[in-house]
């Protein structure tokens, strides 16, 4: 004997993901999408450059060679310089994914009765 097929919760999920195509379909929606692809992809490009290019340098140059200041080369500086990064990168995150958040928040608030919640 066969269970009968519920088909009330294929309803509300076609239902969720036809609100949730409509919901990213919006001018706001698409304008977040922009704004964090253009903060993203550019800080992804610098920092693996910036992280790629001290082993090229080490290994194929004598650009690193060289004293900076107190016996020190330029090889450290350049790798002490990657720590710094990382945090100045981390705490530029921080503050841009929150803005984000923000916008993201506020789209749902917008939408929230279209969306049914």
């Amino acid at each position: 004997m066969e269970s009968p097929v519920k088909t009330d919760h294929l309803i509300k999920g076609n239902d969720r993901e036809i609100q949730y195509r409509k919901l990213i379909e919006t001018e706001e929606f698409k304008d977040l999408l922009q704004k964090k692809k253009a903060f993203i992809v550019p800080v992804t490009l610098f920092f693996l450059t910036f992280y790629f290019v001290l082993p090229v340098l080490a290994a194929y140059t004598d650009v690193l060679k060289g004293e900076a200041f107190l016996n020190i080369t330029w090889a450290w500086v350049y790798a002490l310089l990657q720590f710094a990064v990382v945090w100045i990168g981390g705490i530029v995150y921080i503050k841009k994914s929150a803005k984000y958040d923000k916008m993201a928040k506020n789209i749902l608030t917008k939408y929230r009765e279209e969306l049914g919640e």
